[in-house]
């Protein structure tokens, strides 16, 4: 069985559905979970209305079970079986600090939560934090369900790395950034310096020289190869024909993950099978 998948639960109605959803990763990829939910640390003690006395130990260890009890009913309802091994852990501190410990400690494949959008500065939200902190992917399932962030299964389902180790597919995934592009945006100019390779996730780009339609580009398309790797000018241009998702790598998240001369290697061949096509499809008879 793989590494655990771990989930950072809230104590919120959402949980369920993030719970349900760890289940359907756990299936398909055969992995244990862990719960995980970090609470703040009481720091005064207070009073109750007939006058007792309530120290911050006692609140602290009152959260605790009332946490361990929430994880316990998710458990029940949600990861009941022998297929799945479950771990539930509540720990007390700042959330990145223990979700990273809990990542080392368990050696979790990946981290499952509830995207979180406040504040408004990005380097202080939750979500971008995990994921300059986090060696490991960081699913986040937004307000419709809906999983983004799993870097490792679009990098796993590209066929220049088809078969790599779980490990170079990590490092891989590591040097990728989550974005989207609007329609009628030029991604690669044809003659212009290019600072950017893509992996498309969603929607469609058409590939063009001097004007003339190569070919349309979908997932798990590569956008940006060629001169990302000889460093010379683009011989097309890339524009989007719809809104797309994509991983993107600057031009030194590029150099980091192409060291690896296996790496390197395949993404060679791969450029160069693209411009065979382009050649050959070019030398047929209109």
């Amino acid at each position: 069985m793989d590494a655990p998948l771990l989930v950072l639960t809230d104590g919120k109605p959402d949980d369920a559905a993030l719970v349900r959803t760890a289940r359907a990763y756990a299936d398909a990829n055969d992995c244990a979970v862990t719960l995980l939910r970090v609470l703040p640390e009481a720091t005064r003690a207070y009073r109750t209305e007939s006058g007792v006395e309530i120290l911050p130990w006692q609140v602290m260890h009152m959260m605790e079970a009332d946490a361990q009890h929430e994880l316990e009913t998710l458990r029940r309802r949600y990861l009941r079986g022998p297929s799945i091994p479950t771990m539930k852990v509540v720990r007390f501190g700042s959330v990145v600090d223990e979700v990273a410990s809990q990542v080392d400690l368990n050696g979790a494949q990946a981290l499952l939560a509830t995207s979180k959008t406040a504040p408004l500065l990005p380097w202080l939200r939750r979500d971008e934090r995990l994921k300059r902190r986090l060696a490991v992917p960081v699913l986040l399932m937004n307000g419709a369900g809906n999983i983004t962030g799993d870097k490792l299964q679009v990098v796993r389902n590209v066929p220049a790395f088809a078969g790599l180790p779980r490990k170079k597919l990590e490092a891989i995934a590591r040097q990728l950034d989550v974005t989207q592009v609007d329609k009628g945006t030029t991604l690669v100019h044809e003659g212009r310096a290019n600072h950017a390779f893509w992996i498309i996730v969603e929607g469609e780009l058409v590939r063009t020289l001097r004007g003339r339609l190569l070919d349309r580009i979908t997932a798990p398309g590569l956008v940006g190869l060629p001169s990302m790797l000889d460093g010379e000018s683009a011989w097309a241009t890339v524009t989007t024909t719809t809104p797309i998702r994509a991983l993107v790598a600057s031009t030194e998240q590029f150099r980091a993950l192409s060291s690896d001369d296996g790496v390197a290697l395949r993404l060679w061949e791969q450029a160069g099978a693209r411009l065979r096509h382009h050649i050959l499809e070019r030398q047929m008879p209109a």
